[in-house]
């Protein structure tokens, strides 16, 4: 088995580090089942599985899952993985829960949205989030609207899970915050 990190686009190999799709090689699956337009879109010209998965593979050989590919923000023609600010966002004392998604914005494609649950008690608010983040990542990847949920509040599925297309879709209609990007 192989596995490999490549650009989504061009599908060109990506150097140790960087994320991109990454796509398995070796015995995985012979193919879609009578579906040679499934397996078009499933394979690259290698044969390789297009897992959907957007991920980086360390200079050891590691592999770093950074989230789906379909859940990729495209802010200002740059990708944005929601997986790394949610990290980010977790790492700050009052956040409990963090979930990042992309909300459709007129001059840059997509902006950065993070729907954030508070410890009880705590003060802290947009600003210092905003701050937070400035300090550890990109300025195209500091959440440019940020809303704050309590957990009772977060669309679920039926099973529990967080319902990030709903979540998307509540992050539009709340009110901006400037990130400062």
């Amino acid at each position: 088995m192989t596995i490999r990190a490549v650009d989504p686009v061009t599908r060109a190999a990506l150097p140790p580090g960087e994320i991109g799709e990454l796509v398995v090689g070796g015995y995985v699956t012979p193919g879609y089942y009578r579906a040679p337009e499934l397996d078009a879109a499933a394979f690259d010209q290698s044969g390789g599985f297009l897992t959907g998965d957007l991920g980086a593979i360390d200079r050891d050989g590691r592999v770093r899952f950074r989230g789906r590919l379909k859940e990729m923000i495209k802010t200002g023609g740059i990708n944005v993985a929601p997986l790394e600010v949610e990290e980010v966002l977790l790492q700050h004392r009052d956040v409990v829960q963090a979930y990042v998604v992309g909300v459709a914005d007129p001059a840059k494609g997509e902006i950065v949205a993070a729907a954030i649950e508070l410890r009880p008690g705590s003060a802290t608010d947009a600003a210092a989030i905003i701050a937070f983040c400035s300090e550890r990542l990109a300025s195209y990847k500091v959440p440019a609207r940020i809303a704050f949920y309590t957990a009772d509040r977060l669309p679920r599925t039926p099973t529990g899970k967080i319902h990030k297309p709903s979540l998307a879709d509540e992050l539009a209609r709340a009110p901006a915050r400037d990130a400062g990007c």
